[in-house]
């Protein structure tokens, strides 16, 4: 178990082997918030070989990122992202990309594993920041899942959007899903390409 802190929040880091799932988890829980209201986050690795030794990971087409409700730093989701990357537990694998879709012809809407997932970007007037969103397209949906991250205006209302350091920013959860670890990786890979995620300049 690890314990990570930011802005006087709280967050356990925990990874164990999960039975009745066959999978490796690891899991992010905001502590400082009281039981089952601090944001949690689950990256699940399913087994290959889930009986006769010890655990292979699946390709990470199979890996999921489950979330659920609340608000996660930026450097705190990196932070999760590089401890479960640098594990070698992220097997990649050619058999399943994230691809625009051609039909529609909007890199905005991405195909992957016969699903069709929706990013959006645009600017929250009434929060003076940038936001980017992605969610799946369900047409048959009788909830809004969806995940965003918030980008504050350190210039609001006086030109054009400039983006507060990295330490400001926000991973959101609304609501309950299991977003696909390639597409949730293509949609931080998007945001992070735009130049909008910036790092604090210490004072010299």
């Amino acid at each position: 178990m690890e314990v990570w802190d930011h802005d006087d929040k709280l967050y356990e880091v925990n990874s164990w082997y999960c039975l009745p799932d066959d999978a490796w988890q690891y899991e992010l829980v905001e502590r400082t918030e009281p039981p089952g209201r601090g944001a949690c986050l689950a990256v699940v690795i399913p087994d290959a070989t889930p009986e006769p030794g010890p655990f292979t990971p699946k390709h990470a087409d199979h890996v999921l990122l489950a979330v659920a409700r609340g608000v996660t730093p930026w450097p705190i989701l990196r932070r999760l992202i590089d401890l479960v990357e640098s594990s070698g537990d992220i097997v990649a694998t050619d058999r399943a990309h994230v691809t625009a879709d051609d039909e529609i012809l909007s890199n905005n809407v991405w195909l992957y594993a016969g699903k069709r997932f929706e990013v959006n970007s645009f600017h929250l007037s009434d929060r003076d920041g940038w936001c980017y969103e992605l969610y799946e397209v369900k047409p048959d949906a009788s909830c809004n899942d969806y995940v965003e991250v918030q980008i504050p205006d350190a210039n609001p209302g006086a030109g054009p959007f400039v983006p507060e350091p990295s330490d400001r920013v926000t991973f959101t959860v609304h609501g309950e899903w299991d977003i696909p670890w390639p597409v949730f990786r293509r949609f931080i890979e998007v945001i992070t390409a735009s130049g909008d995620i910036v790092q604090d300049q210490p004072n010299v």
